[in-house]
């Protein structure tokens, strides 16, 4: 238990970058150096996360504090890798909220907003080269963007449709689900805060249920709940929350925990927000991973999980590329009217992620982006003021 709490606890402060990386710092520790477990039994968790709703590096991290320290092993690990970015994102929100009218404030968050939505459209690229393969796969896309843009689909219905229809396009034969039972219930306006903190609760418990595909393929879900359906944010907070996550260590979906603080602030409660999106956001990601750890195997050949998969995925492009266009309005029209520079400082960012052969770190492109606010806030003369 010590050597878990000791390598998760550092482990959870270096965990910036994505999962790719995450993942990476795990297998060099506890394959390579520390021989918890070997190559093939991590080639095989990561298989079996990667079949389960939730961050992948989280549940992996799970796994493997399971294996090594049982049940409560896994717990711990868990809970250390998720920690740091609670405390680092509980604390971003709290200045968000205090000081985000401060010029120096508003000069940063005007960087970043460009480069939020380069991260997202960087991810679109990458997913869409991963997963649109075929006819079929690109026609599962565009019906998700058309559904879901103009249609108002709710999410999950897009998602889970996409994936039967590609399962039973692949096994030619009917496939049916209880759809109806996953629909995202609209709660009633509440002035209670104790209303709010059950609102946010089940909220991200679907959040956490339902997030195939990684961060970015659940940032759709995350959108359509906190902005259209509840309010309780603005898309222009959707963006800084974003661009936000990527500079604090720990899985993407963090974001949630940005969320929930600002939800919580709407009625008062802004650490009870956070506190009660990251506990029921996490939750089902402990409960699947120790749940299913000692059926890893079975639930990897399982037939049809990976076609759903692939299906799910397909539409996850179509939602991503949908709710890129307000947010794409609310980063290079802040005031109306279409800002070159942001423009600019988009386009840069989102080449240095995507076609510049040494591609940058993440976290050095949101910072770079922030610092280049903080000078335009700064030096008004030159650059015109951040609008």
């Amino acid at each position: 238990m010590a050597d878990i709490f000791w390598y998760f606890l550092k482990l959870g402060w270096l965990a910036f970058g994505g999962p790719v990386g995450q993942i990476g710092l795990m297998h060099l520790q506890v394959v390579e150096r520390q021989k918890w477990i070997d190559e093939e039994e991590f080639l095989r968790a990561l298989n079996f996360v990667h079949v389960l709703p939730g961050p992948e590096a989280l549940q992996l991290a799970i796994y493997i504090g399971y294996r090594k320290g049982g049940y409560a092993g896994g717990a711990l690990a868990g809970v250390l890798f998720i920690l740091p970015g609670f405390i680092t994102l509980t604390a971003l929100a709290y200045i968000y909220v205090h000081y985000g009218k401060t010029p120096q404030v508003l000069g940063v968050l005007w960087g970043f907003r460009p480069v939020g939505l380069a991260l997202l459209l960087a991810a679109l690229v990458r997913i869409s080269r991963a997963t649109l393969k075929g006819p079929l796969q690109i026609g599962l896309a565009l019906a998700a963007f058309l559904l879901f843009a103009f249609g108002h689909v709710p999410f999950l219905i897009v998602l889970i449709g996409c994936g039967l229809a590609y399962l039973g396009w692949r096994r030619m034969a009917p496939a049916a689900a209880a759809i109806a039972l996953l629909l995202p219930g609209r709660a009633e306006a509440a002035g209670a805060a104790a209303q709010r903190v059950l609102d946010i609760s089940w909220f991200f418990l679907k959040v956490g249920l339902f997030s195939f595909g990684g961060a970015y393929a659940v940032l759709p879900y995350i959108r359509e709940g906190s902005v259209a359906t509840h309010g309780w944010i603005t898309d222009r907070e959707m963006i800084d929350a974003l661009a936000l996550g990527e500079t604090t260590p720990g899985p993407l979906i963090s974001i949630g925990i940005f969320v929930g603080y600002l939800a919580g602030q709407g009625r008062g409660v802004p650490w009870l927000g956070a506190t009660a999106a990251t506990f029921w956001l996490f939750l089902p990601s402990f409960v699947f991973v120790l749940g299913a750890a000692r059926h890893m195997d079975w639930l990897i050949a399982k037939p049809g999980v990976k076609e759903f998969l692939r299906g799910v995925t397909s539409g996850v492009v179509g939602l991503m590329f949908a709710i890129s266009i307000p947010l794409a309005q609310v980063a290079f029209m802040p005031s109306g009217s279409i800002d070159w520079i942001t423009i600019a400082l988009g386009l840069a960012a989102f080449a240095a992620l995507t076609f510049w052969k040494w591609r940058l770190n993440v976290v050095a492109v949101v910072l770079g982006g922030g610092a280049l606010g903080l000078i335009r806030a700064f030096a008004p003369a030159i650059f015109g003021g951040p609008p």
